[in-house]
């Protein structure tokens, strides 16, 4: 993956893709630490991010057993829906 750097007012900043901040749980106002690795290396750690997504595992799961128990019902139509 390659990100590119741009200028943000007198700043340099990168912009990560949507999937990747997904992946790492990340969101508006997520703080993330850099920390170099070597010369040319950077890490980028959000301990945050872990705790996020455990939890929003632990909440889809919820939801996916609540979903297996709800009834099955038949679909409701177009014409059923203006009457409300």
């Amino acid at each position: 993956m390659e990100l590119q750097v741009n200028r943000w007012g007198n700043s340099l900043a990168m912009r990560l893709p949507a999937g990747l901040a997904r992946e790492l749980g990340l969101h508006v106002g997520s703080s993330l630490s850099p920390q170099e690795l070597g010369q040319r290396l950077l890490a980028i750690n959000s301990e945050v991010s872990q705790n996020q997504f455990e939890a929003r595992q632990k909440v889809i799961a919820q939801i996916r057993q609540m979903h297996k128990r709800m009834p099955v019902t038949k679909p409701v139509t177009k014409e059923e829906m203006s009457r409300y």
